[in-house]
């Protein structure tokens, strides 16, 4: 990183929690990044039990002029949106990136970039990359959303739901995110609706590098907090913040919203057979378009006859769907 006295050109917002075995790989991995413009890194670390917080006082004793902490003595991760109320008002960046306190950066190039990229596309307000999806039990697999670089419009963003883009690869331009809208103040999680927001305010682009890693349910994560919380609740709160967001766009992108609620209930319905579910995904499936409504309905009737069964054959048809 550049040594300067002058404001960082980029944010990047660290949330921990009891990430004590991999914080330092992640902030390692951050502040090794070679730019030509200076950044700092906003640890938040959220009332950690297990030495995290120790860990980041430390870090930050030996990069002072890079690490800004914020220490939380009692957890907020369900009493407010973090990134809201405590990393944007300590934010100094033109830009944010992401990256949590277990997943890291794997090219010191990364940061550089994605904001030439910004810098040089005025009307792009996000850049994403592929990354590595690490297993619990250690396997890495390549995660490409794409087959090449290339813009990706809201539609695509909006029906792939909010994995299409890792947290851990996007940077995205300051006045996004400190924009919130109602739908995104309603929603449960922050990077789906940071996504479809800066789809929806300007241009999306993948590059298609892989240049970070991202530990799949891992201990602290989003995944495992809410581990004890029924799905249904998360999906009940995407159903109702996407409708937020239909009303917010005039129904621009409701086959878009349609689709991904119809693949959420599927998906749901093909682990539990509950039957709530079903009604749910058939509802959702009768508002696509016909070939998609089609596929749907035809998966739907598959599942119920063979049940799991028929995964083999949803695998083979997925693909068409997802075109």
């Amino acid at each position: 990183m550049e040594k300067a006295s002058k404001a960082p050109l980029v944010s990047v917002y660290c949330m921990t929690y009891n990430h004590r075995d991999t914080i330092e790989e992640t902030v390692k991995s951050i502040v090794d990044q070679k730019t030509n413009f200076p950044f700092e890194l906003i640890i938040h670390d959220d009332a950690s039990i297990d030495g995290t917080t120790e860990l980041v006082t430390s870090l930050k004793e030996k990069y002072p002029d890079i690490i800004v902490p914020i220490i939380q003595k009692q957890n907020k991760f369900f009493s407010c949106n973090i990134a809201k109320t405590y990393l944007n008002p300590a934010a100094k960046g033109k830009y944010v990136a992401i990256c949590e306190g277990d997943d890291y950066w794997t090219n010191e190039d990364k940061l550089q970039k994605q904001v030439d990229f910004l810098e040089n596309n005025p009307d792009c307000t996000l850049v994403f990359h592929a990354v590595d999806q690490a297993m619990p039990d250690g396997k890495k697999m390549t995660y490409r959303p794409l087959k090449k670089s290339g813009f990706v419009n809201a539609e695509t963003i909006i029906s792939r739901g909010g994995l299409f883009c890792p947290s851990v690869s996007l940077v995205v331009r300051r006045e996004v995110m400190e924009f919130f809208p109602k739908f995104r103040d309603k929603a449960d999680v922050y990077d789906y609706p940071l996504q479809i927001l800066a789809a929806t305010m300007g241009k999306v682009y993948y590059l298609d590098e892989n240049m970070a890693v991202y530990r799949f349910a891992g201990e602290g994560s989003w995944t495992a907090q809410r581990e004890n919380s029924a799905d249904i609740e998360h999906l009940e709160n995407e159903r109702q913040w996407l409708s937020l967001f239909n009303e917010y766009s005039g129904g621009r992108y409701e086959d878009a919203v349609n689709f991904h609620l119809c693949h959420l209930y599927f998906t749901q319905w093909r682990k539990t057979f509950d039957k709530s579910l079903k009604k749910d995904a058939k509802l959702f499936a009768k508002k696509l378009p016909f070939a998609k409504k089609t596929v749907f309905l035809l998966a739907i009737l598959a599942f119920s006859v063979l049940g799991r069964g028929a995964n083999k054959i949803f695998s083979a048809v997925k693909k068409l769907l997802l075109k």
